[in-house]
């Protein structure tokens, strides 16, 4: 299936991740760690199969011991990973569950047992209302479920499973405050200016955005970022469902107006990015 190229991609540490379109002198050498105080985020440019609950649940189970083995911090994945995009017509909806299910307390088990932060695109439904959201779930180094963002600006169609989530806070993750959008979130300025308000040090955007024209991202992500003084990375997706193609999907990172990575792996990959906790970033081949 499509999704297996990222797992073989990730499990070859000799083999360098595709890099798309890097500034000159970004990356740094195979097996190089990150300085002292750095952050290593490994961004799940997954390829899910759309319906295939039980099977992206478990590649991405793998993909985060994989991204641990190679220094992760923080995993963050694409939007609805665990699902696939386009899942309702194939599965469903009654199977949703409400936050926190069986399978978030396995992934807390993991976060806790590797020591590493998780940010996970999923389907969740409402415990008091039943109302489903498109969501992501964040789960801190100690195993603890720190809630959920649910997304506010809901595509009509193949989104109307889904009803828009209002609010959200930072979550506070290695003492940093860290917002989170979900991809036609960063359309308009206002969502990510809440998240500054409130004293976010960094926007994580979980997406599922096909490069076709008019749909987008254009220069979305770096006007957020220009607006807020924040970086922002924007974790896409590869691969294609028979709906849409995303394989030209592009995970960025951008601050100040500008994108400064940008990375593209036509059937998923995962990319490493270190932070040092400020304004600078590189890739890395771990």
């Amino acid at each position: 299936m499509l999704a297996v190229p990222l797992l073989a991609a990730a499990a070859e540490p000799a083999r360098p991740a595709p890099s798309g379109d890097l500034p000159p002198g970004s990356q740094a050498a195979a097996g190089q760690s990150g300085a002292a105080g750095d952050l290593r985020l490994a961004l799940l440019h997954f390829d899910p199969v759309p319906g295939d609950v039980a099977g992206n649940r478990a590649r991405i189970e793998q993909a985060i011991r994989e991204a641990v083995g190679h220094g992760a911090d923080w995993v963050i994945t694409p939007e609805l990973a665990e699902t696939g995009y386009n899942f309702v017509s194939r599965i469903g909806t009654g199977w949703i569950a409400p936050f926190p299910d069986a399978w978030m307390g396995k992934l807390a088990a993991i976060a806790r047992d590797h020591r590493v932060a998780l940010f996970v695109g999923f389907a969740e439904r409402d415990a008091a209302t039943g109302k489903l959201h498109n969501s992501v779930a964040v789960i801190d180094r100690d195993g603890r479920l720190l809630g959920t963002y649910r997304k506010q600006r809901v595509h009509g169609g193949v989104e109307d499973w889904s009803v828009a989530g209002s609010g959200g806070s930072p979550f506070v993750v290695d003492g940093l405050a860290v917002g989170t959008l979900i991809c036609a979130d960063a359309y308009a300025a206002e969502p990510a200016a809440r998240l500054a308000d409130q004293g976010a040090e960094i926007l994580l955007v979980p997406a599922n955005w096909p490069s076709i024209r008019g749909m987008g991202p254009g220069d979305v992500w770096e006007r957020r970022t220009l607006e807020t003084g924040l970086p922002l990375i924007a974790v896409n997706r590869g691969g294609s469902e028979p709906e849409l193609d995303f394989s030209n999907g592009e995970t960025v990172v951008s601050l100040n107006g500008e994108r400064l990575h940008q990375l593209t792996a036509p059937k998923g990959g995962i990319f490493y990015i270190d932070w040092d906790r400020r304004q600078g970033f590189r890739t890395v081949r771990p």
